[in-house]
């Protein structure tokens, strides 16, 4: 019982030591950023605002014909780093990835791949320290995502998928409470892949064209916002249709 419960606390400190590791590769990339050709040497920082991100953008931009590999590698640390961490404002790294490598042939597919990759990061803490505390804090929620999971089963990667099209889908959530509702990882890393392949698209499409977005509005209008809803309700609705099927067969 003794090494049970030592295992139990040892794990309690696996997000902090994993927080404290990503935080001081990314100051390390930080500290040794690349000095401009003009001898400046830029803060780098997560943008905070569409105008704090235009700004950020024209610095990174200085840095892409000479350090093409260090802007690659920076940005892809940085949006694994929200995406482990639940932290918000993927939608602004989104946005900078379409400004600054742009939509074709790399930026939309890598800020897919990252999305899918961050969250299964989130999955993994999660299932390693975080199911006690979520089932203390998300009591509720975590049941009704239970019986979901269930009622779904024989088409869970489609229930899945469809979750997160769904616009208002709290994502953070649905990364933490994953693994305590049984989804397996595989099915998880493929789900978040395709799933929020709609939203990154509109997201790295519209950061081609920054200058134009004044507001997070600009990017979900009312009528993309009915596309992801209807996308999301068509699925929904096969997975439901396919299940009473394969019930009646049974």
């Amino acid at each position: 019982m003794g090494r049970i419960a030592k295992w139990h606390y040892a794990r309690l400190l696996v997000v902090p030591l994993a927080l404290v590791l990503f935080t001081l590769w990314l100051w390390f990339l930080v500290i040794n950023r690349p000095v401009l050709s003009s001898g400046l040497v830029p803060e780098l920082h997560f943008p905070k605002s569409l105008e704090d991100l235009r700004a950020l953008v024209n610095v990174l931009s200085a840095y892409k014909e000479d350090h093409w590999n260090y802007i690659l590698l920076l940005f892809t640390s940085a949006y694994v780093y929200k995406q482990t961490f639940a932290i918000p404002g993927s939608a602004l790294l989104n946005l900078m990835g379409g400004a600054l490598i742009g939509c074709w042939p790399i930026g939309y597919p890598l800020c897919c791949i990252l999305t899918a990759v961050g969250a299964t990061n989130c999955f993994i803490l999660s299932r390693l320290a975080g199911k006690e505390i979520l089932r203390r804090k998300f009591a509720s929620k975590i049941l009704w995502l239970q019986e979901k999971i269930s009622e779904n089963d024989n088409r869970l990667f489609l229930f899945l998928i469809s979750l997160r099209v769904f616009p208002m889908t709290p994502n953070w959530f649905l990364n933490m409470a994953a693994p305590i509702v049984n989804v397996p990882m595989h099915l998880f890393f493929f789900s978040v892949l395709f799933g929020l392949m709609p939203y990154n698209f509109l997201c790295v499409q519209a950061g081609e064209m920054l200058s134009e977005v004044q507001s997070m509005d600009d990017i979900l209008t009312p009528k993309r916002l009915l596309g992801l809803i209807t996308i999301a309700l068509i699925m929904l609705t096969f997975s439901h249709f396919a299940r009473k099927h394969k019930k009646l067969k049974a």
